[in-house]
């Protein structure tokens, strides 16, 4: 996929400075495992691709310079080298980000869907290893090996919620 324009004069905020886009907004802590996971709660997250998105931009602003440079030896400048730290160091912000998100996403869905089926962890990653799919047919998988009609499952919690 091909980097969309980079973006500019967004508002920084001194603790996520390295962030260029909106993170994903999740549901609230009340709403069913099935709509956060429809909503993509536990998807895999945006910033390894942002991520690469930096290097890309990177190595667009060091073609620009290369072809507005007029001395001898531009791997030597230090305006060079500052475009390649500077793109460095947020690839890595985003990059540390995204492997902590999907880590708390995934410990998060595992813990949630055997909460919700009563289902043994280590039994739900022996089946998230060999499954193939997404996680909503994941969800309705552990449904059916649990031998639950996930509509009249969920009916029965909006029920008990009011």
């Amino acid at each position: 996929m091909k980097a969309p324009k980079k973006p500019i004069h967004r508002k920084r905020t001194p603790f996520y400075w390295w962030r260029r886009f909106r993170i994903h907004k999740s549901l609230p802590y009340k709403a069913t495992l099935l709509d956060k996971i429809r909503n993509g709660d536990f998807e895999y997250p945006e910033y390894f691709q942002q991520a690469e998105w930096e290097l890309e931009w990177m190595r667009q602003e060091q073609k620009e310079f290369i072809n507005n440079y007029n001395g001898d030896n531009y791997e030597s400048d230090i305006l060079y080298i500052d475009i390649e730290r500077r793109a460095r160091k947020r690839w890595k912000a985003l990059y540390e980000d995204g492997m902590k998100t999907e880590f708390d996403r995934m410990d998060d869905f595992k813990t949630k869907l055997c909460k919700e089926f009563k289902f043994s962890k280590d039994k739900l990653v022996d089946i998230m290893d060999e499954f193939g799919g997404t996680t909503e047919d994941l969800y309705f998988h552990v449904a059916d090996l649990q031998g639950i009609n996930v509509d009249t499952f969920n009916r029965i919690k909006k029920i008990g919620r009011y």
